[in-house]
């Protein structure tokens, strides 16, 4: 569990070049709207394959396509941070992309196969606490390595992580050599069948995958706006460093942790529908208080504001998890774990275009009107904000009228 954990980790390390995102700007001299590529090409890369790969370790086993992309992801964090042009940077992130993909379609499918079936739930809970302890990690491993290595520290310091964990998985579980890890009914057949075949038959069968994968899209995508532009607004409007600007994402990753860690008690309670309700009124409550933000918001607000919002997103991810490892068979988890990588990658990819579009529309209307630079920004922030808080309310507050969605039992563990 511990070596899955720390290869896995890199996924949720990537949140150290958000960090750096003002550093990459100045190194290369680009503008704001351009440095959407780093996380898009990263992003649409793994979110193209994840399905593809996690059908893979269905079919040859989940822990040898988890060591490929070990292998391959110290390739790329190694040519990303030798990256001598902006373009060269972007082809090791689409590398970094395949790597990802391979790395975090098999994740969740192993840990699953390390637990008896009614333990699912908490087996998930681990590993997204562990995904959560490498997001707390990443704003401090950013600022701190930026300030020591420059913008490269944040590709440099996952080089040695991938590399002991690809050396701690020779001391692996025997179950996981196999393909299909002793499941009874894993036969052939069905590890031969359509992905796409699969997930279509089950949104016929049942009306509420659709919704549940929609609702995960959407919290995705709101949530994103967090990492995505807050490193621009301490830096620009409160004029922080790149050190207290890790240091408050800190704040929010301790939340995600949290609610990950919280996710089975909340599950035994309520049931996986409800403690998901749970889950999307945190982030929308995080949101709404982001709105609120000024150029001279007290620093607990701040903390508060975010960490509320971190739980509700770490909370929804492991029920999200969950939930797709129940609706999908069992000789389908590497499909079922890629579902979670593929929901986020189209929150990421819309974030992306859209927050920095409305940032930067919001920026040179206040220009236009006369206000100071700083000034421009913030209101193009704030904009912003009213936004996603308007998108992520707005949805889930239509999704409570869907029956059966929230209140009601979903397939047990």
């Amino acid at each position: 569990m511990a070596a899955v954990g720390l290869g896995a980790s890199v996924g949720p390390l990537d949140f150290a070049v958000n960090v750096a995102f003002p550093a990459i700007s100045a190194a290369f001299q680009i503008q704001t709207q351009t440095i959407r590529w780093v996380a898009l090409f990263y992003v649409l890369t793994y979110g193209s394959l994840v399905l593809w790969f996690g059908a893979l370790g269905d079919r040859i086993g989940h822990l040898r396509v988890f060591r490929m992309g070990l292998v391959l992801g110290a390739i790329a964090f190694a040519l990303c941070a030798v990256s001598p042009f902006y373009s060269w940077l972007l082809a090791a992130r689409v590398l970094q992309g395949i790597s990802a993909a391979l790395i975090l379609s098999c994740g969740p499918a192993l840990v699953t196969f390390l637990y008896a079936e009614h333990e699912r739930t908490r087996a998930l809970s681990m590993y997204g606490s562990m995904a959560g302890l490498a997001t707390v990690a990443a704003p401090l491993i950013g600022g701190y390595s930026i300030a020591w290595m420059g913008w490269t520290g944040v590709y440099w310091i996952r080089v040695p992580i991938v590399l002991v964990a690809l050396a701690c998985l020779a001391l692996h579980n025997p179950r996981l050599q196999h393909a299909f890890h002793g499941l009874p009914g894993a036969t052939k057949k069905t590890a031969s069948s359509s992905t796409m075949q699969l997930l279509l038959k089950t949104l016929r069968s049942n009306s509420n995958f659709g919704w549940v994968n929609a609702s995960c899209v959407i919290v995705q995508l709101c949530s994103f706006s967090v990492p995505l532009i807050l490193p621009y607004y301490l830096i620009r409007v409160l004029h922080w460093d790149s050190a207290q600007s890790g240091g408050l994402l800190v704040a929010w990753a301790i939340g995600g942790l949290a609610g990950a860690a919280a996710t089975p008690a909340l599950v035994r309670r309520f049931g996986l529908n409800q403690t998901g309700f749970i889950a999307a009124c945190f982030c929308c409550l995080g949101l709404l208080a982001m709105c609120l933000w000024s150029s001279s918001v007290s620093v607990l607000f701040m903390l508060l504001s975010i960490a509320i919002q971190g739980t509700g997103l770490g909370l929804f991810q492991v029920v999200y998890s969950d939930w797709m490892m129940a609706d999908l068979p069992p000789q389908s988890r590497g499909v079922a774990g890629s579902l979670a990588v593929l929901t986020r990658m189209l929150g990421i990819v819309t974030g992306a275009v859209c927050w920095l579009w409305l940032v930067d529309r919001g920026e040179a209307g206040a220009l236009a009107a006369g206000q100071t630079p700083e000034a421009a920004f913030l209101a193009g922030y704030q904009q912003l904000h009213y936004v996603v808080a308007s998108v992520s309310v707005g949805f889930f507050t239509l999704s409570y009228f869907k029956r059966g969605l929230w209140f009601r039992a979903a397939p047990s563990p």
